[in-house]
């Protein structure tokens, strides 16, 4: 997370967001703190900017950085158990000093099932798509909800909706520990009117039009920029960062797992209008 005076910007994992806050920081004041974390109530009167990636294109992204074994997704489904990772990380994901006993058991009894082998063969090669769908049938089912961890598995978005949409409302709301108990959740139904009325964003900035959209919403954010900033930022077209070895996500896809992505992701699909891959 960028903090600055006029300005947040809320980086949701491969969305551009090491782009996004390299702009930031040449153009404004501020300084870096973590980088996925939850914004603080005190700074909800702040400009929130955040961003946004096409839903298909992200899993491919998110799956090949594993690949490269990279990610916390990567690392919490390929392990049996990981004992530091619940006394030390697994509440502060959840934005909680502490879990409940339940909450310990749960995940370390969903860790003892968890099917350790499928997902490391499910990540073994970047460039065949048989893992990529092996790996999303994983993600996307609800029987393994808890198996990456970040507390997605103790949501009621996760018996519906994807980690994306799970990670969007756990970073662009203001649901915090009500992102674990909210009755209206359950429904994929009625994420809509949770978003309008929880929702904390000024601005999301779609990667596929990043540039312009960035610099619409610091004008937005009424910060005036120089011909010099403009440029900087327009630069970053032919940059890229924290990339993986994967191919274009239109390879991976067929019939079956575009399917998978539009049931999942229904909410960010249709909330930014995107539109599904053509398989290969």
């Amino acid at each position: 997370m960028f903090i600055s005076d006029p300005l947040v910007f809320v980086e949701l994992h491969k969305t551009a967001g090491s782009h996004i806050g390299r702009c930031l920081r040449a153009i404004l004041e501020g300084r870096q703190e973590g980088k996925h974390n939850m914004v603080p109530p005190a700074l909800y009167d702040r400009f929130i900017l955040g961003s946004i990636r096409n839903p298909w294109d992200w899993y491919v992204s998110l799956w090949g950085f594993g690949c490269d074994g990279n990610g916390s997704a990567y690392h919490q489904a390929t392990r049996r158990f990981g004992w530091s990772y619940y006394w030390r990380q697994l509440n502060k994901e959840m934005g909680k000093t502490w879990l409940t006993p339940s909450e310990y058991l749960t995940q370390i009894v969903a860790d003892a099932r968890k099917p350790v082998n499928a997902w490391r063969e499910a990540y073994r090669d970047s460039s065949d798509p048989a893992c990529f769908r092996a790996w999303l049938k994983l993600i996307m089912n609800p029987e393994h909800r808890y198996d990456i961890g970040e507390g997605y598995g103790f949501s009621p978005i996760s018996h519906h909706s994807g980690l994306l949409t799970y990670r969007f409302f756990k970073l662009f709301s203001c649901l915090r520990r009500d992102l674990y108990r909210a009755p209206g959740l359950a429904q994929a139904e009625n994420l809509q009117a949770v978003w309008a009325q929880h929702g904390i964003t000024n601005a999301i900035v779609r990667t596929e039009a990043l540039e312009d959209e960035l610099i619409q919403a610091l004008e937005l954010a009424g910060i005036a920029l120089s011909e010099r900033d403009r440029t900087f930022i327009l630069e970053g077209k032919t940059q890229k960062t924290n990339t993986s070895t994967r191919k274009p996500a239109d390879y991976y896809y067929d019939d079956e797992t575009i399917e998978l992505v539009n049931q999942h992701e229904s909410f960010i699909i249709k909330h930014f209008d995107y539109q599904p891959p053509k398989p290969a």
